[in-house]
């Protein structure tokens, strides 16, 4: 997970949107933990629609932007299933200080198709962006939609992952994550 929780800009089709790091961070640990992968890192980051189409072409051979991609870095045999975790989190770091973390694998999102995606949906910017990033992770995780069993398994996890982040705390967890700067 990035590290530096100050916001950062992305700026695509002449918009700037603004990445609430501690948010991504978030959201990403309390997915990997319920995962069992507390000791995972994820990799993340927001692209314009520029570089996400030039990242679908070199690396899934489709000439378009996408709205999210992932790049496992370990290959499961059996998707990983979500458990819902203690809530609140312990403050307390399950990673061994001599050891660095595992690395989970990277996950690139697109604000720009998210918002697409949002509008087309009905649903907020921030609830889309976390969806993408949580189904990011979990194509980490062996999770895959090319079969129908395997997508609705995937759509089950998804769902999960989704109500748990929404109920967990007062407010969604994904409120905040990402906004517009005008």
């Amino acid at each position: 997970m990035e590290s530096d929780s100050s916001p950062y800009t992305v700026t695509s089709n002449s918009q700037k949107f603004c990445i609430h790091s501690e948010s991504i961070d978030t959201i990403a640990k309390i997915v990997c933990t319920g995962l069992g992968l507390a000791e995972y890192e994820v990799s993340w980051d927001f692209v314009d629609t520029q570089s996400m189409r030039e990242l679908n072409r070199k690396f899934r051979q489709k000439d378009r932007s996408t709205d999210v991609l992932s790049f496992p870095q370990e290959d499961w045999l059996t998707p990983r299933l979500f458990h819902k975790p203690e809530w609140p989190l312990a403050d307390e770091s399950v990673l061994d200080e001599d050891n660095p973390p595992q690395i989970l694998g990277d996950v690139v999102i697109s604000p720009e198709d998210a918002k697409r995606n949002a509008a087309d949906i009905g649903h907020s910017l921030d609830r889309e962006t976390c969806f993408l990033l949580v189904h990011g992770i979990l194509h980490l995780c062996g999770h895959d939609h090319e079969q129908a069993d395997d997508e609705k398994l995937m759509i089950e996890q998804q769902k999960a992952i989704m109500e748990f982040l929404e109920s967990a705390a007062v407010r969604p967890l994904w409120e905040a994550c990402i906004s517009i700067e005008e």
